[in-house]
């Protein structure tokens, strides 16, 4: 299957060659930029097939929706990555066989994560599926957490096997922390807009839906950050992963501990 690429940057001129070199098989790759001080879009405007375009950021599904409807033609198959994120060959050589039906509007992907150049699947609770290979004009994302998710209504999706590479930690724990400490507000306000009911079967069954029931229902306890740690370095086998799992289970716990505080803070609706 052709496909073309599109890829979300903000001062990112350190990485965002090692993304675009891994998207070789990409007919067309739009970088869409929001704002980068750094020299981001001139290192992407020097690689062949890459389009730059500007647009001020807002929150991850609009981005990718505005690149969707202004960069590429209705039908086209489009891949989403971010600067911090690569395509595999197994994955690119896996889209490259496929041969959709006309009632295949996308497809998930799962992200393998890496600290400091060492894969930890156990730790990151590989594989967490992500819709990231879209048929441009079957639907817009919608907002969910930090991230996108297909809207609601839309149905089981496929799964690719094939995982893509995710690097979150390359600008260094302080960039990682300020982030998250942004990330935390927008998934606390989320998930305390939610109404918590009884889990249905199609919740429990739906990884992403169970893991946002969960969420919610843990709340701003404050065993939260523990209580995730304890969940990915045993259940998950985390341990196995080594040191570099065991940093990125800390690291997952201080991050849940962000989130408590922020769900404790803000009002209740």
């Amino acid at each position: 299957m052709r496909f073309s690429a599109l890829v979300l940057t903000l001062d990112e001129e350190r990485h965002i060659a090692r993304c675009l070199s891994s998207l070789a098989r990409a007919e067309r790759i739009v970088v869409l930029d929001s704002g980068s001080t750094d020299g981001t879009r001139e290192v992407a405007a020097g690689f062949e097939r890459v389009t730059v375009a500007v647009r001020a950021f807002t929150n991850f599904a609009d981005q990718r929706n505005f690149g969707l409807r202004e960069s590429f033609r209705p039908g086209d198959w489009v891949l989403h990555l971010d600067a911090d994120e690569r395509l595999t060959p197994g994955l690119a050589l896996e889209i490259d066989a496929l041969d959709p039906g006309p009632d295949v509007v996308a497809y998930n992907a799962a992200p393998l994560v890496f600290l400091g150049g060492t894969p930890i699947p156990r730790a990151s609770s590989f594989p967490v599926y992500q819709t990231r290979l879209t048929r441009v004009g079957a639907f817009e994302f919608a907002p969910f957490g930090h991230g996108q998710k297909a809207p609601e209504g839309t149905g089981a999706l496929p799964h690719l096997t094939a995982p893509y590479e995710h690097h979150p930690f390359e600008k260094g724990f302080e960039e990682w922390r300020l982030k998250h400490e942004r990330y935390a507000v927008r998934e606390a306000e989320e998930l305390l807009a939610r109404e918590l009911r009884a889990p249905t079967w199609d919740v429990l069954r739906d990884p992403i839906r169970r893991r946002t029931w969960l969420n919610r229902f843990i709340g701003g306890s404050a065993v939260r950050p523990w209580l995730v740690w304890s969940y990915l370095m045993f259940p998950r086998l985390g341990l196995l992963d080594g040191p570099k799992g065991w940093e990125y289970c800390r690291r997952r716990r201080l991050y849940e501990g962000m989130l408590r505080d922020r769900m404790r803070s803000h009002p209740r609706r």
